[in-house]
């Protein structure tokens, strides 16, 4: 969760107010569960069924996210780096990224 002890200067909060908006929209209108701040990382997590798509921020380079998409098949886990999401760019730009990145997911 935010505020941990790596989070001492709750940078990783601000980090994701910013983005929070876009990653909303998306979940809400792809019907797609959010986890914000999945197993306490700096990642937000939307859900579909047991594939993700995974928003990651990482204090060693704040201005950018990372945006893939995960899921298995019997027991392989799939990864595919959907791109990444810079602070210069609008929000339309990550509603964007993060559609294509839903859209790979296995039906």
């Amino acid at each position: 969760m935010a505020g941990t002890s790596w989070d001492k200067l709750g940078q990783v909060d601000q980090a994701f107010e910013l983005v929070a908006p876009a990653i909303r929209r998306v979940a809400e209108a792809g019907g797609l569960k959010l986890h914000e701040f999945f197993r306490d990382d700096p990642v937000w997590r939307l859900t579909a069924g047991e594939a993700s798509v995974d928003v990651a921020w990482d204090d060693a380079r704040p201005e950018e996210y990372a945006v893939s998409a995960l899921w298995w098949e019997g027991e392989k886990l799939h990864r595919e780096e959907a791109g990444t999401f810079t602070r210069d760019r609008s929000l339309e730009d990550l509603e964007a990224l993060l559609r294509d990145a839903v859209a790979r997911l296995p039906k």
